[in-house]
């Protein structure tokens, strides 16, 4: 009988509940199990050690609480993925789950600082303290500095989101404007123009313009380009630029669309007020006339930062179809430059950022129709190949280099539906159209037919053609007319009117060096010929 009660005591002293009281023998298989038990359920090893009272039990409640908040994020994540990346972009959301990581952050260090005392440390072997020491430094280190790093970050991100993503002060006329877009026709429409502010420049020039449209419901997107050279913008009847320039923006040579930015930001920027950007909100609202679609929202990305981006990013991989320049320094302002400092060749490339932003930007022997279409593809490559993963990764340097990229009067309350949708438009296939070659003749920028356009993007997103007597008047004269779509067979889509496509079938063949040295000659024509299919372009 004695030796059963003797028996009995020991198996109680030996279980969790009594693993920490002052006689119990602290081996150390248990106190690693102590501590791995922190990680799953911290302050659990207290509720276990079996001090009555209320406070044994909020060791238990509180570890029951995070579980609970983390389920509901996992499921959140899995059952709607918009819901799930708001507790990252929503101000509202982020600042919770902040407060939860710090929280969370904060007693792991209590609860593993806590064990000490319940192991009874002092009293350990040297061995057991080394082994105690050994364990329980790195879990504290994944735990409570691991959710520390990930507050630490969300942090970084909800500030430059803040900065990034400020959202419509006003709509022009001083009244405020919601900040929560809703579909046009079932499509979201952006403005994204490429921010040019050199030193050699006067305020901000867009050099390249795109709208992008993409499906509310699947993620398919469309992306236009509209050259900067293109004249005649017109205005809606509700711009209150329409007062100033009835007959758009038209003036000859200097009153192209890329010029149109600094022009309202310099001298009309009173009739907006309210607006942090009028020159954006102006753009907005020439391009949605051209186009004959809603603008709802813009991005100004900075091309001297671009690179960084996608250095950020591991580069990006596009499958170039001909040879393209890295120029050399401007010699002077009518587009003469040093022979080339390098050159990007035809083919599957991972591009790094200076690559990347040369290919988008290089308009050397050839036309910024065949730039606007290396634009496009670009974009699209970036979009298919965004790896969350990736992102996570370099989760802090992209959020602090996210100001110097770009900036928009998107909001963040919203910002997690477009995330989503730019993650559905992987698996699409993105169409493009130019206003330009290889959609439309040379001259069609000069000269542009607005019903033309209308019509072409009304087939590019699959809805009613427009009527005619619905598209407003063409300018005068309307000589730009359609061209034929690239064939199957592969004809370049970047080929300018009235220039031979391809290369030549007789002569050198095309390296390096054999266009560096037609660089050095200043065979301008031959180079021409030879570089017009460098709009050719794919994600890789």
């Amino acid at each position: 009988m004695r030796e059963a009660a003797t028996s009995r005591r020991n198996r109680r002293r030996e279980s969790p509940r009594h693993l920490t009281s002052p006689d119990a023998p602290a081996s150390n298989g248990r106190i690693v199990g102590l501590l791995f038990l922190n990680v799953i359920l911290p302050g659990a090893p207290r509720f276990l050690r079996g001090s009555k009272g209320w406070s044994r039990w909020v060791f238990l409640l509180i570890p029951a609480i995070f579980w609970a908040a983390g389920s509901y994020l996992g499921v959140s994540v899995l059952v709607d993925r918009a819901s799930g990346i708001s507790w990252v972009t929503h101000p509202g959301r982020s600042l919770v789950l902040l407060i939860g990581l710090i929280l969370l952050s904060a007693w792991y260090l209590v609860t593993f600082l806590d064990i000490f005392g319940l192991i009874r440390f002092r009293r350990l072997q040297p061995g057991g303290k080394v082994l105690t020491v050994l364990v329980l430094v790195p879990l504290l280190v994944i735990t409570s500095g691991g959710t520390g790093y990930a507050a630490y970050l969300l942090n970084l991100s909800r500030n430059a989101l803040s900065d990034i993503f400020t959202g419509p002060l006003s709509g022009g006329d001083g009244k405020p404007v919601s900040p929560f877009l809703n579909p046009v026709d079932g499509r979201y429409n952006f403005l994204v123009m490429g921010g040019d502010a050199g030193e050699d420049r006067t305020g901000r020039r867009p050099d390249s313009i795109m709208a992008i449209s993409v499906d509310a419901a699947t993620g398919a997107t469309a992306t236009i380009s509209v050259p900067r050279n293109f004249q005649g913008a017109p205005f809606p009847a509700s711009s209150p630029l329409k007062k100033v320039m009835p007959d758009g923006f038209s003036c000859g040579d200097q009153c192209i669309i890329g010029n149109l930015y600094s022009k309202v930001t310099e001298q009309y920027s009173s009739l907006y007020p309210g607006v942090a950007d009028p020159g954006a909100k102006a753009m907005m609202e020439t391009v949605s006339e051209i186009l004959g679609l809603t603008m709802q929202a813009y991005v100004i990305v900075d091309m001297d930062n671009f690179s960084t981006l996608i250095d950020l990013l591991g580069g990006v991989k596009v499958n170039a179809g001909g040879w393209v320049p890295i120029s050399g320094e401007a010699t002077d302002e009518n587009g003469g430059h040093l022979p080339p400092e390098g050159w990007i060749a035809p083919g599957l490339q991972t591009l790094n950022g200076y690559q990347a932003l040369w290919y988008a930007r290089s308009r050397e022997w050839t036309t910024d129709y065949a730039r606007s279409l290396r634009q496009q593809c670009v974009v699209q490559a970036l979009v298919k190949q965004m790896d969350p993963l990736k992102v996570l990764t370099k989760f802090g340097e992209l959020a602090k280099a996210g100001t110097q990229i770009m900036e928009s009067d998107i909001t963040t309350d919203q910002l997690s539906t477009f995330v989503e949708l730019a993650l559905k438009s992987q698996s699409q296939e993105t169409k493009r159209l130019t206003l330009g070659p290889p959609d439309f003749s040379t001259e069609f920028s000069t000269y542009p037919d607005f019903e033309q356009i209308r019509i072409r993007v009304a087939q590019l997103l699959g809805k009613p053609v427009p009527s005619p007597s619905s598209t407003g008047r063409a300018t005068t004269p309307p000589i730009g007319t359609l061209t034929p779509p690239p064939t199957s067979e592969g004809t370049p889509s970047g080929t300018p009117s009235g220039t031979p496509s391809g290369t030549p079938t007789q002569g050198p063949p095309l390296t390096e060096q054999y266009l560096q040295q037609l660089a050095r000659m200043g065979a301008t024509n031959t180079l021409v010929e030879l570089l017009a299919n460098n709009g050719t372009c794919s994600p890789g």
